[in-house]
């Protein structure tokens, strides 16, 4: 985890007095004086930002709510772009003429984008107004399908960057696990599913077979939810629970799917 990105994303919202959620970037690019330019770009594209030398100002580009990208997702691509105006590094690249067309919401390895996706997850949710939101929606923990909601009601965020911070700020014992066609992409542990042996998941591994997860890629429907009781040996070598509660939600004909796992004692 970036803790440059961490502090940046805090020193941002301190400097515009955003101290509730949920929290707009299209309000902060617009302070910044970035141009925003929606459009019918091609299915594989976010958003990208970049420096116009001749308007001594930067651009980011994006998929417009509606166009095939759920307002949670777009929030969260122009978040991810205001981490490469802000980081020091990538805001200097910027001027310099590089450009590309970014992969955020955690689907991409390079280190950039991953700084950046910490970024906009830290902007969009800060540590103790996204724990003290998700207490206000539901008192103790929450399911995919709350998370769902709370991302889309509460915090106009996309599931993914959502279920990621909430294992990340440690609200209950979980790990997300994100897959792409039945193969794991990430995972991402509370500390306390760690102390349990629960922490890791093997990158680039096929679902367990015996998992709910696999059954689900199984069916061919736009959307499936399932969860259930499954061995926690199942998914981990060395589990200290006998079984976990295996909750999964594929996003539609994407081919990802986001699982949370949580101890079943």
């Amino acid at each position: 985890m970036s803790t440059l990105a961490i502090d940046l994303s805090l020193e941002v919202l301190e400097t515009h007095e955003m101290t509730s959620l949920p929290v707009d970037p299209f309000a902060i690019a617009g302070i910044e004086r970035i141009e925003l330019a929606a459009g019918k770009y091609t299915d594989g594209f976010d958003a990208r930002i970049e420096f116009i030398p001749e308007a001594m100002r930067f651009a980011i580009y994006y998929r417009p709510p509606g166009s095939g990208r759920p307002r949670g997702r777009v929030n969260f691509s122009i978040a991810h772009e205001l981490g490469h105006f802000y980081l020091p590094h990538h805001r200097q690249q910027l001027l310099e003429g590089e450009m590309h067309n970014s992969t955020s919401n955690f689907r991409s390895l390079a280190e950039q984008e991953r700084e950046a996706d910490e970024f906009a997850a830290n902007l969009l949710m800060p540590r103790d107004l996204f724990i003290a939101e998700v207490r206000r929606f539901r008192q103790c923990v929450c399911t995919l399908n709350e998370l769902s909601q709370l991302a889309d009601k509460r915090l106009g965020t996309s599931l993914t960057s959502t279920v990621r911070r909430y294992c990340q700020c440690d609200i209950e014992p979980c790990i997300a696990v994100f897959s792409k066609n039945g193969v794991v992409q990430w995972a991402m542990p509370s500390a306390d599913m760690k102390a349990m042996g629960m922490g890791y998941v093997p990158f680039k591994a096929p679902v367990p077979r015996d998992s709910k997860t696999r059954e689900a890629f199984q069916i061919d429907e736009i959307g499936t939810a399932i969860d259930g009781r499954v061995q926690a040996t199942t998914w981990f070598e060395n589990p200290k629970v006998e079984c976990v509660w295996e909750d999964v939600i594929v996003l539609g004909r994407t081919g990802f799917a986001i699982t949370l796992l949580t101890p079943d004692e």
